[in-house]
């Protein structure tokens, strides 16, 4: 069964966020809902992920500056645990 893991990433700045799901619409909609009150640089590579996303493609990302949202087809996290929970929390991002 095919699985999908979607991120937000913030290259150092804050800690990511990774939700997972069986389809990128489900991964789409979950991150949009965590980043509803999140900087607005987010919340556009989050929308530029979603415009340019490809099924063709088994991992796609979108970056500018420190901000950038990635979408990949795996079985499991690339990190096992938690390397970024040192890093402050993204403001405005729902991480639970």
């Amino acid at each position: 069964m095919t699985h999908y893991i979607g991120t937000l990433y913030f290259l150092g700045r804050y800690r990511p966020l990774s939700v997972e799901g069986d389809t990128p619409e489900e991964i789409f909609e979950r991150l949009e809902q965590r980043a509803q009150e999140a900087p607005p640089e987010a919340r556009e590579r989050l929308r530029a992920l979603r415009m340019a996303y490809d099924p063709r493609y088994t991992s796609q990302s979108v970056e500018h500056g420190c901000y950038g949202a990635a979408m990949v087809e795996a079985d499991r996290p690339a990190f096992e645990g938690n390397p970024w929970e040192s890093l402050p929390p993204c403001p405005g991002l729902i991480y639970n």
